[in-house]
């Protein structure tokens, strides 16, 4: 991961040796636009079914770097930014009815790619493109749980739209990032199959400087 992180600022500083490339700093701050619902589960195992509800999530926070190319009429745009959120979900009668119900937290910690393309009119610029996310590390209450298995991947897809604004060296951005995968696929009970197609997608403000 060290690596990783090493070759992907070396490319920023890269970008930011050609004359049409500015680059800076970038902050940016958002929410997790899902709303609370339960969650369907199969059980594969020979115990009784549980209840499980996705309760909301924490505030999105960012920091990096970004690097944008005017050409024109067009723009192009490329971030690393270190991103962290949190996932609730609440349990009910996991093995047995006397266990207590309560809200586990799933905290995440990403490397976050985004890459945009689209067109400026003035001081306005509005465009979209792929965002990839390297999973970092993740933090888990539900590993506390017996048959837990973390089966998130090593890296996730999504899709950005994004409107901005920019005032000289300054650059505001609002992003909205729809996720590929759901927001079960990153645990499991045993082998049991958890039936929710909703993602962890993410509305954020940002603000940023280049140079």
């Amino acid at each position: 991961m060290k690596r990783f992180m090493l070759i992907v600022g070396c490319c920023f500083f890269a970008l930011a040796l050609q004359a049409q490339w500015k680059i800076g700093p970038k902050v940016s701050y958002g929410t997790i636009t899902q709303t609370s619902s339960k969650i369907e589960v199969v059980p594969q195992g020979n115990f009784q079914s549980y209840e499980i509800e996705y309760v909301g999530s924490s505030d999105v926070k960012s920091i990096g770097f970004m690097a944008i190319n005017d050409l024109g009429p067009v723009f192009l745009q490329a971030e690393f930014l270190a991103t962290t959120f949190s996932n609730n979900f609440y349990v009910v009668g996991f093995k047995s009815d006397m266990d207590p119900p309560r809200v586990y937290r799933e905290n995440y910690f990403i490397a976050e790619l985004p890459f945009a393309a689209g067109i400026k009119k003035g001081n306005f610029k509005l465009g979209g493109g792929p965002v990839m996310d390297v999973i970092v590390d993740t933090d888990s209450e539900l590993s506390t749980m017996s048959n837990y298995r973390n089966t998130s991947k090593a890296m996730d897809f999504g899709f950005q739209g994004l409107i901005g604004y920019n005032l000289g060296l300054v650059h505001f951005d609002l992003r909205y990032v729809n996720k590929f995968t759901s927001i079960v696929d990153g645990f499991a009970f045993g082998y049991d199959r958890m039936k929710y197609k909703k993602s962890a997608n993410r509305l954020t403000m940002s603000v940023g400087l280049t140079f």
